[in-house]
């Protein structure tokens, strides 16, 4: 008889099964007889929780016992990437490193760690120490993935998903191991501090971000930023006499450098690109425009220098909106038979601002508008405008000969007296 412990209510689960071949116990002695295997009972609960995650089910988990492996498809039609789950090993997701990369790794535990349990992994770098964030179950159950479920959300994120498979947990990290991997955290700032002295010496035009020591200590990586091309192969050398140990540089942009270095953003919460986002694509000033926010790149950037990743994830949400809304300069129809152009919208509110015919302008929900793209309503023919008043002109003086008038002039003009040569005497009066 078999005592089996599955969390829930207290209860015995009775199992028939052959175990001369069953390894035994840790601890146990080996000539110490074995028990005979006991009869089944009648009135035994059956197990409601799948093989894979026995360890983490709820009490209303209605998943069968037993893993069934997923259909097979041909290997012809199978991207090297998009192997999935059909051998029966048990799987979890898990985050590892600066980069807060995201796997899908196997192991062989017999009990599968919580969600937020350290592990020691296996990956194309090296060992290091990684994050659970869930496990993978064929048939799954409420605390963990099917592969279907898993597969879609890869692809729904797109071709440039960073999403990796074919690594393996090693064990659960245990308290020597998170010593170990606080120690090189700690080592990692004096070879960061060495490193910045190398490119000073070397006058490198490059920018040391942070360095990465793994677990395993089978690499260092020196994450770095540069505007140009840099060539830093002294500088490898040099680092690899003085480390003793495989150097990989690394080249990061602004927005992975705020993914690594970054804390809170201006709204008090912890930046996207490190909480949780994985894929950074572009961000564009259209996107800006479409949510009619400020244009002043000091309020629609964030840590990194560049527009917020915030305003491309809204900008599916606010397109979607404005195409609700109707096209600025159409006409369109509203209750009471009344006909107005639209002049602008709010996408948020969804209201509509028109200009009626008699040049008033109206603010109705986009919900109330009937129809849309009418014609312009005939507007009253207007009264012939007036005849111009009749401009009086001033009468103008004629136009003066210059030379006539200088002429005129000089005969008006009588000719001063000639002095004589000589003193002049002065002249008594009588």
């Amino acid at each position: 008889m078999e005592i089996v412990h599955i969390r829930g209510p207290p209860r015995l689960i009775v199992v028939e099964r052959d175990m001369s071949d069953a390894p035994l116990p840790t601890g146990a002695d080996p000539a110490a007889p074995q028990q005979a295997n006991a009869a089944p009972q009648e009135n035994v609960d059956k197990p409601t929780c799948c093989e894979n995650c026995q360890a983490n089910c709820q009490d209303d988990c209605t998943q069968p016992a037993v893993v069934e492996p997923v259909e097979q498809v041909p290997e012809e039609q199978i991207q090297p990437e998009q192997i999935s789950n059909g051998n029966g090993r048990k799987y979890v997701i898990v985050r590892h490193g600066l980069m807060r990369q995201i796997g899908q790794f196997s192991h062989d535990l017999s009990r599968v760690p919580p969600p937020g349990a350290k592990v020691v992994i296996r990956t194309d770098r090296g060992v290091e120490i990684g994050e659970v964030l869930r496990g993978v179950a064929n048939d799954g159950c409420q605390r963990c993935m099917t592969q279907e479920q898993l597969s879609a959300f890869v692809h729904a994120n797109g071709p440039e998903y960073p999403f990796k498979r074919g690594g393996t947990v090693l064990r659960v990290a245990n308290s020597q191991d998170i010593v170990d991997a606080r120690h090189l955290e700690n080592s990692a700032r004096d070879e960061a501090k060495l490193c910045r002295q190398m490119i000073r010496s070397s006058r490198l035009q490059m920018r040391l971000v942070t360095v990465e020591h793994l677990l395993g200590g089978e690499r260092i990586i020196f994450y770095f930023t540069a505007e140009t091309r840099v060539d830093f192969r002294d500088l490898v050398r040099t680092l690899a006499s003085e480390f003793r140990t495989r150097i990989e540089m690394r080249q990061v942009g602004a927005r992975d450098e705020a993914r690594i270095v970054a804390d809170y953003e201006r709204c008090g919460r912890q930046c996207c690109c490190q909480a949780y986002m994985k894929d950074l694509r572009p961000v564009s000033m259209r996107m800006a425009k479409t949510q009619k926010a400020t244009l002043d790149p000091s309020k629609i950037s964030g840590r990194c220098g560049r527009l917020m990743c915030c305003l491309r994830y809204e900008d599916v949400c606010y397109e979607e909106l404005r195409r609700q809304l109707p096209r600025k300069n159409t006409w369109v129809r509203i209750e009471g038979d009344k006909v107005g152009r639209v002049i602008d919208g709010q996408i948020i509110t969804q209201l509509v601002r028109l200009i009626m015919p008699d040049n008033s302008q109206l603010v109705v929900p986009n919900e109330e508008i009937l129809e849309r793209d009418v014609a312009p309503p005939q507007l009253p023919p207007r009264a012939e405008p007036r005849p111009p008043r009749p401009i009086k002109q001033r009468p103008t003086k004629p136009l003066r000969d210059e030379a006539a008038d200088y002429s005129a002039a000089d005969e008006d003009v009588e000719a001063a007296p000639v002095l004589p040569d000589g003193p002049i005497e002065a002249v008594q009066p009588a």
